[in-house]
């Protein structure tokens, strides 16, 4: 996989976004085989009486990796993702903090931080929005 392939990310526009958070089912189907949106590793902002519906997804910055105390996160050079080992993860949340698009997430049962994986190359939010809200494409 060339460098351009791996730097692939998602991008929102979430003046699209209807709030009907069929990404979050998606992403947590997905990733957990469940349908617990709490558990997904995205979120929709939602100010419903302004109808103002805001994805929060993460932009594989990396800021997160050095703050990590336990180093639980490190950065996948072969899909362009930050990686989660979920052994080393104590939910300390010190990434979370350092989140600047407020795109890393606490599994409410695990305790382990959740951060968009892309779905390893196949971003399912992207396919199943029909709002066309998410595009993937290079960084």
């Amino acid at each position: 996989m060339s460098p351009a392939e791996r730097s692939q990310k998602i991008f929102v526009d979430p003046k699209k976004c209807s709030g009907c958070r069929i990404c979050e089912q998606v992403c947590v189907f997905f990733h957990e085989g469940e349908f617990n949106p709490r558990r997904a590793r995205i979120k929709i902002l939602r100010r419903e009486r302004e109808g103002i519906y805001a994805p929060l997804i993460c932009n594989q910055c990396k800021k997160c990796i050095s703050v990590c105390p336990v180093e639980a996160l490190s950065w996948d050079e072969k899909l362009g993702i930050v990686r989660v080992d979920a052994d080393k993860c104590t939910g300390c949340g010190q990434c979370i903090e350092a989140c600047d698009e407020a795109a890393i997430f606490l599994d409410p049962i695990s305790g382990v931080v959740k951060i968009c994986d892309l779905c390893n190359g196949d971003p399912k939010c992207v396919k199943w929005c029909g709002e066309g809200v998410f595009k993937y494409g290079a960084a």
